[in-house]
């Protein structure tokens, strides 16, 4: 919004000094105090000979202000300009109107193709907290790199091959029920799963308190009979493998309901088990580049001259792990779909996994080895699937649901909130609260959009590379920087549209836009392209919730006294283009952290 300024700027600048335009253009930046100014030059940036704050002084005298530019202020190496408000103003608004779902959008990624993996559960395990920040933080990078103009690939690439999948055919073997099965397949699966994991550790305990030949002598242990089960499946073994597509398809079924109720669209679902013969390239690029050596009967990369280990590619028994069909599967996506990038959302336990990854691919020699980066995210503590430990995404998405609509339903308890002790004022609050509930014309979806919001923001306003401890108190939570008020702000936007004596026009009257507030809400809206410009750099969602947190602030503080409902036609028309403005960005947003907007509540 500002380049037009910037450009003037640069122009006039470049003149006075003769440092190129291009290079005074990349000084001037938006400023962080706007009491003393709209946009600041940098002066050292420009790397002229002489005093710094001697040069800021002469060239603000010299600057000639015009229509766009009104004004020049040295202070100390910085020159602070003042531009045209309305201008600015007509500028913003009338872009927001144009473009309205893709303001500040680019086509900087246009021709270019990136694939996000991202979410990936292990199949025949319910998704928990833990699985969610993936999800979640994965769509948003999806869709971020969409509105650059990246053609962009969704990509599930789910945990459905290894020993555990011969543990859990142990259990269903030991545990399982088939009328279970087909009632409540994830739950049942998972009551296996933590009841055979339980019976390895407490055979585990018996045979550490024997001598060597007892220990001996007692047999396969339960891992022994896992790992001989995954091998029989990487063997072909059809019995094996049948009982094995079953979990898979069931748990697959399963997960696409909960991403349909996520809103949260793939566009390949893969699998470990869909590395087909990229793997055995895999295995025979890194013996014939000498990578590949032997110990024990097993095969490993050595990485310990770039301190990353021995990483394991093949165990003594033939059977695969996962860097080897990580490897074999990075080779055949980059044949499939010939990406410019592909970004693995993986989380920060993951990071030396994904190091040895990257580095192995790198000595492979492979041409597009600079093109695989991981984008990693802190835990969510307290989260266990083996003991039993984990919070389920569903259940939290059914609690919070509830506790949305008991907020929405319970009009007592609001009326109490906001007047206390006033009986006349509770009463008649409580009746406009009960009318306004009837208007919501779906309040079960809107309270589960609401339960959504609650979850997804309260994970995305800190950086994502912090850890946080599931707790029910954060999750639930209604008032302050919530999604729900996120939510709030724009269904009320919305409501005043609705309710306003005037229909939005983007040729309205700017100027009486005078108001310091209104000034604030502007440059707050203005910032959102470079909102998603710093993004795209960051891949943290966090910027763009604190951006809206902020305008939703800054419009909160403006609704007492900046009405559109009982003005002059020429003044609601002005106010309402700009609250129209405030609430198209926040929908944006919104809909980019992967939620839908909602227009009443």
């Amino acid at each position: 919004m500002y380049d037009t300024f910037k450009t003037a700027i640069a122009t006039q600048v470049s003149a006075l000094s003769g440092v190129s335009a291009e290079i005074v253009e990349l000084a001037v930046a938006v400023s962080n105090n706007m009491a003393n100014g709209d946009l600041t030059l940098t002066v050292p940036r420009l790397r002229m000979k002489g005093n710094p704050a001697q040069i800021a002084k002469t060239l603000a005298e010299q600057f000639q202000a015009d229509d766009m530019v009104t004004g020049a202020e040295a202070a100390g190496p910085y020159i602070n300009f003042r531009i045209n408000r309305t201008v600015l103003t007509r500028s913003v608004l009338q872009a927001v109107h144009a473009t309205g779902p893709k303001y500040g959008w680019t086509n900087e990624g246009a021709g270019k193709r990136v694939i996000v993996e991202f979410s990936s559960p292990n199949i025949a395990k319910p998704f928990h907290a833990g699985h969610l920040r993936s999800t979640i933080i994965g769509n948003f990078i999806y869709k971020l790199h969409k509105a650059h103009g990246w053609d962009a690939i969704s990509m599930n690439y789910l945990g459905d091959w290894g020993k555990q999948y011969g543990l859990l055919a142990l259990g269903f073997e030991r545990f399982g029920s088939e009328e279970e099965l087909v009632a409540n397949p994830i739950k049942h699966l998972l009551d296996v799963y933590v009841k055979i994991s339980a019976a390895a550790e407490e055979e585990a305990e018996h045979i550490k308190a024997m001598d060597a030949e007892a220990a001996a002598a007692a047999g396969p242990t339960i891992h022994d009979q896992a790992r001989a089960y995954f091998k029989s499946m990487e063997d072909g073994n059809e019995s094996a493998l049948a009982l094995w597509q079953r979990f898979r398809t069931l748990s697959i079924e399963k997960y696409k309901q909960i991403y349909a109720r996520l809103g949260v669209h793939f566009d390949v679902y893969s699998g470990e088990s869909q590395v087909g013969e990229g793997m055995t390239r895999a295995i025979q690029m890194l013996t014939d580049t000498g990578l590949l050596i032997e110990d024990k009967g097993a095969k490993l990369v050595d990485l310990t001259e770039h301190k990353l280990g021995k990483a394991l590619v093949q165990k003594s028994d033939g059977t695969t792990l996962y860097l080897t069909r990580d490897i074999g599967a990075a080779i055949e996506r980059y044949e499939k779909y010939n990406f410019d990038k592909i970004i693995y959302v993986v989380a920060s336990e993951q990071d030396h996994h994904m190091k040895q990854l990257f580095k192995t691919i790198e000595l492979l020699g492979l041409p597009y080895a600079d093109r695989f980066e991981h984008i990693n995210y802190g835990l969510v503590n307290g989260m266990s699937t083996r003991k039993g430990t984990a919070v389920f995404l569903e259940d939290m998405l059914h609690e919070s649901k509830e506790k949305m609509h008991d907020v929405m339903r319970d009009t007592e308890a609001k009326a109490k909130a906001k007047y206390k002790a006033n009986a006349n004022f509770m009463a008649k609050y409580k009746a406009k609260a009960e009318a306004k509930y009837k208007e919501v014309a779906d309040p079960d979806h809107i309270a589960d959009i609401l339960g959504m919001s609650a979850i997804v923001i309260q994970d995305m306003a800190a950086r994502r590379i912090k850890n946080y401890t599931f707790d029910w108190g954060r999750i639930l939570k209604f008032v302050g920087d919530t999604g729900p008020y996120l939510q709030y702000a724009h269904a009320r936007l919305c409501s005043l549209e609705r309710k306003a004596h005037v229909k939005v026009n983007p040729d309205a009257d700017v100027s009486l836009l005078a108001e310091e507030v209104t000034r604030d809400i502007i440059y707050q809206i203005s910032l959102y392209p470079d909102i998603l410009a710093a993004s795209i750099k960051s891949l943290e969602p966090c910027t763009v919730v604190q951006y809206i947190l902020k305008l939703s602030h800054s419009i909160s503080l403006a609704w007492e006294t900046i009405s559109v409902c009982g003005e002059a036609d020429d003044v609601a028309e002005a106010r309402l283009l700009m609250y129209w403005s405030a609430r198209t960005v926040i929908g944006n947003a919104l809909t980019l952290l992967g939620l839908e907007p909602v227009e009443a509540m």
